[in-house]
């Protein structure tokens, strides 16, 4: 299953990209195109390549095969239009950076490499905190935020790149309730003006009221379409290699759906 989308109407598109770690395969023979104006999920099980996706569109891990488009051009090098939200356990907390310090790295990719950065560019990068509800915070070490708010630095981060899409590794991991309902309601704005996200998500409970569309991956892609339509019993099974309960499946789904066959 997967919702026919023109990839000359998307801000990434992925066709037949497979992945390996010397002998491992990673992923193998991905086709994914990702909807403009929608937030877009990734799940599977530990191991299924879901991070591994992320990287390899961003050229941060090398593929073996595949191709991937924006707007049916060849992915740029690097690509402006899209911001990357690395886990937070792959961040180096103790760098001698403030938070402003890492939301102005987000306009790197706009400024020549020997210009400095402006007051413009500061009143910026406060904007986007702000946005984040950060702004008390850009002078701080970003090693004395706790989880959450070193979340929400990063998100402004990818808000003053002033990018298309959004790819996220598991941004709501290791965050309180508070934090997770403001980076939903941030992604929802976003959206509102236009904008993609590409998300990397572990929790199953949330899958329905969090996002609009699904791509369930387990080394290759089991189903993709919208949540509506892909987040069903027989998907999930196939996904997790049948070791999700009738019980967790109950709590998950309608009941409608938790026993369809």
């Amino acid at each position: 299953m997967n919702e026919p989308f023109d990839p000359t109407a998307s801000p990434l598109a992925i066709q037949g990209l497979t992945v390996s770690y010397g002998e491992r395969l990673a992923l193998l023979g991905v086709d994914f195109v990702t909807p403009p104006g929608r937030l877009s999920a990734i799940v599977g099980p530990n191991g299924a390549g879901k991070s591994t996706l992320l990287k390899a569109a961003l050229g941060i891990q090398p593929r073996v095969a595949g191709e991937l488009l924006a707007y049916g051009r060849p992915l740029p090098r690097p690509p402006r239009h899209i911001a990357y939200v690395p886990q937070r356990s792959s961040i180096d907390w103790d760098f001698p950076a403030t938070a402003l310090d890492v939301v102005l790295m987000g306009l790197y990719g706009r400024l020549r490499w020997w210009q400095p950065t402006r007051r413009r560019h500061r009143h910026w990068a406060r904007e986007c905190l702000a946005r984040v509800g950060m702004e008390a915070f850009a002078e701080t070490q970003i090693g004395r935020l706790s989880g959450g708010q070193q979340q929400r630095i990063f998100l402004a981060r990818a808000l003053a790149q002033q990018a298309e899409l959004l790819l996220l590794d598991e941004p709501f991991a290791g965050v309180d309730a508070a934090t997770e309902r403001a980076i939903i309601e941030l992604f929802r704005t976003f959206r509102t003006q236009g904008g993609s996200v590409l998300c990397v998500h572990h929790d199953l409970a949330t899958v329905r009221d969090y996002f609009d569309h699904l791509l369930l991956l387990d080394v290759e892609m089991v189903a993709a379409g919208p949540v509506a339509e892909t987040f069903t019993a027989t998907n999930l099974q196939q996904t997790y290699g049948g070791r999700l309960t009738a019980a967790q499946l109950a709590r998950l789904l309608p009941a409608t759906e938790a026993f369809r066959p």
